[in-house]
C-alpha cells in the first residue's frame, strides 16, 4: 500500500449530520493540490452512528478513510494520541469534524512542512486575515481571548488553542502526552520537537450541525491542563 504524504486526524463524538459532509470536503481539498491522504476517523463510541457511517464511507473505496472506535470517552488528547499512532504518513494533523475548521485551507497547512518551511503549522483564528464567521457571543469571544492569553508566555504562537493543525512526526518525538485535556497542540508545543512553527490565518465557523463539546468541565480541564503545562516549562529552564 503506497504511504500517504499526509494523515488527517478527525476525532469524533456525536457527529453522525457532519462526518458525511467533512470527509468529501477534505479529500476534494487535497485531491485538487495533488497531496494524496489517509483520513483518519477516532470515534469515542458515538451512540449516533458516526463510526459506522465513516465505515460506510471508507468501504465505497472513493475516500482513503480509516476509522479506530474507541469504547469509551477518554478526552480529546487521548483521541488525537490514538490516531498519530496509528497514521502512517511523516506529516500528521488534526481538524475538528464539526466544519468549523475550512478544509480548503489545508494545502496551505501542510505544504510548508512538505516542502521543509515548517515543523508545525496552525490554522489561526488570530493571524493577520484571520477571524470567526458570523461572530461568536460576547461570552465566547471572552473565553476564547482568555485561553489564548494565558498560553501566551508558554507558546511561541497566537492561536496556541487551535484544533486545526499539522506537524512532522519527529516533533512528537518522545512526548509523553496527559492522560487527559482538550488542548493537543498546546502539549506539542510546550513539551514537542520542532524550530520552526508557521500560522496560517483561518476564518473559523462555529459548528452548524450538532451540539458544542465546551462546558464547564472542559473550561476546568484546559485550566488544570494548562498548569501542568506551566509546570513542565518550568522544569525544563
Amino acid at each position: 500500500m503506497k504511504r500517504p504524504a499526509v494523515s488527517v486526524i478527525v476525532a469524533t463524538y456525536n457527529e453522525a449530520e457532519n462526518i458525511p459532509k467533512i470527509i468529501p470536503r477534505i479529500h476534494e481539498a487535497l485531491n485538487k493540490a495533488k497531496i494524496d491522504e489517509e483520513i483518519i476517523v477516532v470515534d469515542d463510541n458515538s451512540p449516533d452512528s458516526t463510526s459506522g457511517i465513516a465505515r460506510r464511507m471508507a468501504k465505497t473505496g472513493k475516500y482513503p478513510v480509516r476509522v479506530i472506535e474507541r469504547k469509551k470517552k477518554q478526552g480529546l488528547i487521548q483521541a488525537d494520541v490514538d490516531g498519530f499512532s496509528h497514521a502512517r504518513a511523516d506529516v500528521i494533523g488534526c481538524m475538528d469534524a464539526d466544519l468549523s475548521h475550512p478544509p480548503e485551507k489545508l494545502p496551505e497547512l501542510i505544504r510548508p512542512i512538505l516542502d521543509g518551511n515548517a515543523d508545525i503549522t496552525v490554522g489561526s483564528k488570530y493571524a493577520g486575515g484571520g477571524g470567526i464567521k458570523n461572530g461568536w457571543p460576547l461570552k465566547r469571544r471572552i473565553m476564547s481571548w482568555v485561553a489564548m492569553t494565558l498560553a501566551r508566555p508558554i507558546s511561541p504562537v497566537k492561536d496556541s488553542v487551535s484544533g486545526f493543525f499539522f506537524f512532522r512526526h519527529s516533533a512528537i518525538k518522545g512526548i509523553e502526552f496527559r492522560s487527559k485535556g482538550f488542548k493537543t497542540l498546546l502539549e506539542i508545543l510546550v513539551k514537542g520537537r520542532y524550530k520552526t512553527t508557521i500560522e496560517v490565518p483561518i476564518t473559523f465557523a462555529d459548528r452548524a450541525r450538532g451540539q458544542s463539546k465546551l462546558g464547564k468541565s472542559e473550561i476546568l480541564g484546559y485550566l488544570a491542563h494548562l498548569a501542568q503545562l506551566y509546570k513542565h516549562k518550568a522544569l525544563k529552564k
